[in-house]
């Protein structure tokens, strides 16, 4: 089977929505003493709706063709997927036990073995000449059909160029795509020209004298305090439980990358980028999932931090990476 070059990127958004909504309906259940939604010997559990939103995601990806529905869809299902996995407790016990203790440690195990999988993914997926070809056919629909698809055919074209060139349908898909993009136009959605201006807008950002100190700074106190966090709970090791040692190990690891990306950031922006991303995601998997049971309101916080520095992060990476390639069209996407 052939890899989609898209499918890490989309199952890490499927990932972290999960993780995030267990979060939440753990803060929002504390906060609100674990209210129960029906009555008359009813109770409607949270992983129906769970179940729900993992049918309507699934639907979405299966009936509406082009990224955006990808998107949606990946968000949707790990959003349904945290609903279910919350509810883990309830599985494993004769009892029904949603509070049963073991449980924050499966849900741990599961969200990391998902991360690892992913992270082995990514590693080992080439794109040749014949996933490239088949990528771009899976775009083509799209690209010759949809006038406001300018970056499906872009994308298309790109892929069509490190197809086999010998092959008989490059030259067809190159010459039909290349048309469509010729005489199709339509003005940019709303949702292209917000992508446009924010692009421009961290490349304007990005220009200014004070930025990169800036960045380094934002960084360097995340890697401080992680430390820092790490240094005051190893000074009492035998007041540590299992959760307390694992959220800390995770925590010292999310540091020691950002002080790699520091490093790296004197050679390249971009790889710097990439290693602040990679602390950004074991913070959000590992140690907010488990400072949650110790301090849910300020794990709450950290975590949508943690969020939006990572979309913003991303959203770095990706016009960092437009520096290397040609100047961008008008309807650049950032592909956020």
């Amino acid at each position: 089977m052939l890899s989609r070059i898209d499918g890490v990127p989309l199952a890490e958004t499927f990932l972290v929505s999960a993780v995030v909504t267990v979060i939440i309906i753990r803060a929002y259940l504390s906060a609100t003493g674990y209210p129960q939604i029906g009555g008359g010997g009813l109770h409607i559990a949270h992983v129906l709706w769970g179940g729900l939103l993992m049918l309507v995601g699934i639907f979405i990806m299966l009936l509406r063709l082009g990224r955006p529905a990808l998107r949606l869809g990946a968000f949707l299902a790990g959003v349904g997927f945290g609903f279910f996995i919350d509810e883990i407790g309830k599985f494993v016990t004769s009892d029904v036990n949603y509070f049963f203790e073991p449980a924050v440690a499966m849900i741990y195990v599961i969200f990391v073995a998902i991360a690892l999988v992913l992270a082995v993914v990514r590693r080992r997926m080439t794109v040749d000449a014949r996933t490239a070809l088949a990528n771009a056919m899976s775009l083509y629909d799209l690209a010759v059909s949809d006038a406001a698809a300018g970056d499906a055919r872009r994308e298309c074209l790109a892929l069509l160029r490190i197809a086999d060139q010998d092959d008989p349908l490059v030259p067809v898909l190159t010459a039909a795509v290349q048309r469509a993009d010729a005489t199709l136009t339509a003005p940019p959605t709303r949702w292209q020209r917000m992508r446009l201006r924010t692009y421009r807008a961290y490349v304007r950002l990005a220009a200014k004298r004070w930025f990169a100190p800036v960045l380094i700074a934002v960084f360097a106190l995340t890697a401080l305090s992680s430390l820092a966090f790490s240094g005051i709970a190893l000074a009492e090791p035998g007041n540590i439980t299992v959760p307390e040692w694992i959220q800390t190990i995770a925590a010292a690891v999310a540091a020691v990358l950002v002080i790699v990306g520091l490093v790296a950031l004197r050679h390249s922006r971009l790889a710097a980028y990439r290693w602040f991303e990679r602390a950004l995601l074991v913070d959000i998997l590992i140690v907010e999932v488990f400072a949650f049971y110790t301090q849910p309101t300020s794990a709450l916080v950290g975590v949508f931090v943690s969020i939006i520095l990572l979309l913003a992060l991303r959203l770095a990476i990706r016009a960092e990476s437009g520096h290397r390639a040609p100047s961008p069209p008008e309807s650049f996407s950032t592909g956020l």
